[in-house]
């Protein structure tokens, strides 16, 4: 349970497993809140419960008795160099729009963290747009993931408000549950407190953001231009750490400025998999951009 307080009222927040169909298809329903999806785009309550069968987890969390976010992830097959075992792929991440800034977020991945580990699951991946300012700053930042595989395209022409007609490049995100990054971030979060059996858990301040170097200093591969568009390009970077602007705003950009969104996409399509050929790896985002990094993590062992 977590308890979250904002103008001195408290509001208990619950996370639990969805095994019925009457919470499954609440998870319908908030996937066209969330994302505006078009009915064939909505991932099913009978797929989820044959997945459910077959070893996924569904956990929904309820603000009250108010269903505002859901978490669905399915067993998954090692697919990079490194992994171990059995893991899980967490399809969709979810939360009312009126119910963000509460940590709620956090507090779904971290319990999908303990509920892996209670079952032997030691890495979790996902999909995330890297024009996502947002996301970018959830994965990396707060819970840790790294980033070493770049997907064009991946779901095709989604439609809704949040990808509308823009290609679907995905970053694919690697969550080691028990590496020491992931470690660090748990006992610094707040929202973790669930992974830990906590009864209740207070969400106050948000942590504070790592301090930026002076951009002057870094090693630019794209940077960004005046008007939130993609500034000057650079191929041949040696340095052990890179740096990759991202756009302020894409949902701005995709609403009135298609063109520029697409310009984004097009520069990182570019960009991104050739550094990640050469070794480098998408390890953090600070101040508005991605730090690659070539000497890539591993895997713990334990």
């Amino acid at each position: 349970m977590v308890a979250e307080r904002t103008g001195g009222a408290a509001h208990e927040v619950h996370i639990h497993p969805l095994v019925t169909m009457d919470g499954l298809r609440g998870c319908e329903l908030l996937q066209q809140q969330v994302w505006a999806y078009a009915d064939r785009e909505i991932v099913p309550a009978a797929q989820m419960r044959a997945a459910l069968h077959a070893g996924a987890l569904v956990a929904g969390a309820f603000l009250g008795r108010e269903h505002v976010g859901f978490l669905y992830g399915f067993p998954a097959l090692p697919h990079e160099e490194g992994l171990m075992g059995v893991g899980m792929h967490s399809h969709m991440l979810a939360v009312r729009p009126e119910a963000r800034g509460m940590g709620i977020g956090r507090a779904l991945k971290w319990y999908q963290r303990r509920w892996c580990r209670e079952r032997g699951i030691r890495w979790v991946s996902w999909t995330f747009d890297p024009l996502q300012a947002r996301n970018a700053h959830l994965n990396l930042e707060r819970l840790g993931a790294i980033v070493h595989e770049y997907q064009v395209d991946f779901y095709g022409v989604l439609g809704g408000h949040l990808s509308g007609t823009l290609p679907t490049d995905r970053f694919v995100a690697m969550w080691w549950l028990e590496h020491d990054r992931v470690e660090r971030r748990a006992r610094s979060d707040p929202a973790a407190a669930i992974a830990g059996g906590s009864d209740v858990l207070e969400i106050g301040e948000r942590a504070e953001r790592p301090r930026a170097t002076d951009p002057g200093d870094r090693a630019w591969i794209l940077e960004a231009g005046p008007d939130d568009d993609p500034g000057a390009q650079h191929d041949e970077r040696q340095e052990s750490e890179v740096w990759l602007a991202a756009p302020r705003d894409v949902s701005r950009l995709r609403a009135h400025v298609p063109e520029i969104a697409l310009s984004w996409r097009e520069a990182y399509k570019r960009l991104v998999p050739a550094y990640l050929a050469r070794g480098y790896e998408v390890r953090g985002f600070v101040d508005g951009a991605y730090v690659l990094c070539i000497r890539r993590l591993q895997p713990p062992r334990r």
